[in-house]
């Protein structure tokens, strides 16, 4: 009787912990303010999240008057770890895939470069995007806020 209280009371801990773990999945955006006639970056992030540790890709578009300038786009893997509302991402903005490739995973380089790093916190419905070392995201600036699209 004892063994089956204990079970209880470990699987209520691990709900309430995973309850109170942030929702940071899904996909985040970031827009440059649009000006007619001129080029707006978009920064899209994808996040999955397995307990603390979190992997995904994110990918920059151009739009001119609202229209996708690229073709097929490209996207490039990352990976971290979830502390509080707090995870801090390893990638690297070279190394970018097509994409329209499934299931791509993020690699440290290795060829001697240092990965890049940024740290992202959760505010409410915003997600802080504070650039933290390595080589910069050309287009991007080094700290802004994104939006969970798809959620009012």
């Amino acid at each position: 009787m004892r063994a089956g209280l204990a079970i209880t009371v470990a699987l209520c801990a691990v709900s309430i912990y995973a309850q109170r773990l942030p929702s940071v999945s899904g996909r985040w955006v970031w827009k440059e303010p649009a000006r007619k006639n001129k080029p707006q970056v978009q920064f899209t992030l994808i996040i999955f999240r397995k307990g603390d540790a979190v992997s995904g890709v994110y990918s920059l578009d151009e739009f001119i008057d609202g229209r996708w300038q690229g073709e097929d786009g490209n996207q490039t893997p990352f990976r971290g770890r979830l502390k509080g509302d707090t995870f801090q991402i390893e990638f690297d903005p070279v190394a970018t895939v097509p994409g329209y490739q499934e299931n791509v995973t993020y690699s440290a380089p290795s060829d001697g470069r240092k990965p890049s790093a940024a740290v992202l916190t959760l505010n409410g419905q915003t997600l802080l995007w504070r650039f933290a070392s390595g080589p910069r995201i050309e287009g991007v600036p080094a700290q802004f806020a994104l939006h969970r699209e798809g959620r009012k």
